[in-house]
C-alpha cells in the first residue's frame, strides 16, 4: 500500500513503505504488512505514541502461522545498531507504546516477519520516529523549489545552513523503501552552508532528509516524496500568519514528460474538498489556489487531484505566530 502523502517533519506523516522486492512464483502465500503511528511520527520529546505494526493483507490465511518483528534502528550518528522490540503473530498484530517518547526513541522502526515461513513471502514496512529538537542546530531548506514533492528523474538541490562551528556536519536522508539511512550524494560545503543536488529514481517514497554532526546535533528535517505523474507546490517549510500562500497543482505527461498545471483542479484539506475545479474560490486562470492571509486554522494536511492525472501526496503546510511587538 502506498498512500498519497509526503509531510514536512513537523506533521503527522504516514510515513510507509511496502517491500523492496516482488513476491516470486514459487512463494504460496503474501502477506502484506502496515506500520502506523498514533498520532503522529514526528513528535516532541515526552509526546505518547502507539505504534501499530499489523498484517494487512493475507489472503491464505497464514497469519497465525507467521510471526511478525517489530524492529527498531538506532539512527544515533554511528550507532545504526538494529534490535527486534515486539514479536507476534501476524494475525494478532503488534502495538507497542511509547509512553513517554525520548530522544533515545528515534529511529527507523520496520515491520517485518520473522522468516520462520520461508514459503510465504511477507512485504516489509519502514517508517522513521523523528523527535524533534527545539530548536534545531541547523536550518534545512530547498534550495531550488518551493516545494517538497517532486517528479522522478526531476532534479532538485537541497541546503542546510549550519551553524558558526568547526563540526564536521553531513546531510543525510532516510528511504522508506529500503528503510536505509545513507549520506546524501556529491555534498558540496561553502560558507557554512551544505547543498547536495539529488535526482530521484524510486516512485512513490518519501524520503527524509536533515544534517547532522558526530555529537548528534541535527537540523529540521525535510520530507520529501516522489511521484510519477501529479505533484502539489506548497512552502516547504513553516509560514507566517497573515501571509498569502499559492498551492499549484503540477501533472506530467506519461509519454511526453512534459510538466503543466490546469484549470481543472481539486483542493483538499486534511482529505475533505476546499475547492474544486469549477473554480468557486480563490483561483486565477491556471488553476492555482490562494489561501488569503494565512492563520494557525489554515495548518493542515494539503492535496491535489486533476481528472487526468489523479492525485498528488500530501503536503503538511505549518502555520507559525507572528512575534508580538513590543
Amino acid at each position: 500500500m502506498r498512500l498519497a502523502s509526503g509531510l514536512l517533519c513537523v506533521l503527522v506523516s504516514a510515513m510507509c513503505s511496502v517491500g523492496t522486492q516482488s513476491p516470486k512464483s514459487n512463494y504460496t502465500g503474501v502477506i502484506g504488512t502496515k506500520l502506523q503511528a498514533f498520532p503522529t511520527w514526528f513528535v516532541s520529546a515526552g509526546s505518547d505514541v502507539t505504534i501499530h505494526c499489523k498484517a494487512h493483507t493475507d489472503e491464505k490465511k497464514y497469519g497465525d502461522k507467521v510471526y511478525l518483528h517489530l524492529a527498531w534502528t538506532d539512527m544515533r550518528p554511528g550507532n545504526r545498531t538494529k534490535k527486534i522490540v515486539a514479536s507476534r503473530p501476524a494475525s494478532a498484530g503488534i502495538t507497542y507504546e511509547l509512553n513517554p517518547v525520548t530522544h533515545e526513541h528515534q529511529g527507523v522502526y520496520t515491520c517485518d516477519d520473522n522468516g520462520s515461513l520461508p514459503e510465504v513471502y511477507v512485504l516489509d514496512w519502514h517508517s522513521m520516529l523523528w523527535v524533534e529538537d527545539a530548536p534545531p542546530k541547523a536550518s534545512m531548506d530547498v534550495l531550488s523549489h518551493n516545494r517538497s514533492q517532486f517528479f522522478s528523474n526531476e532534479a532538485f538541490t537541497l541546503g542546510c545552513q549550519l551553524p558558526d562551528d568547526n563540526a564536521p556536519w553531513k546531510m543525510m536522508r532516510f528511504n522508506d523503501w529500503t528503510g536505509a539511512v545513507t549520506e546524501c550524494p556529491g555534498q558540496v560545503s561553502s560558507d557554512h552552508r551544505l547543498s547536495s543536488t539529488i535526482t530521484p529514481v524510486y516512485l512513490d517514497s518519501y524520503i527524509l532528509y536533515w544534517c547532522e554532526n558526530p555529537a548528534g546535533d541535527r537540523s529540521n528535517s525535510l520530507n520529501v516524496s516522489i511521484a510519477s505523474v501529479t505533484v502539489l507546490e506548497s512552502p516547504p517549510l513553516p509560514v507566517m500568519e497573515g501571509e498569502d500562500v499559492m498551492l499549484r497543482c503540477f501533472q506530467r505527461d506519461r509519454k511526453t514528460k512534459e510538466i503543466s498545471s490546469s484549470f481543472h483542479t481539486s483542493y483538499y484539506k486534511n482529505s475533505r474538498l476546499i475547492d474544486n475545479r469549477f473554480g468557486r474560490g480563490p483561483f486565477d486562470q491556471e488553476g492555482n489556489f490562494t489561501l488569503r492571509a494565512v492563520t494557525k486554522a489554515d495548518e493542515g494536511v494539503y492535496t491535489c487531484k486533476m481528472p487526468e492525472a489523479g492525485g498528488s501526496f500530501e503536503s503538511w503546510l505549518s502555520v507559525k505566530a507572528r512575534p508580538v511587538e513590543e
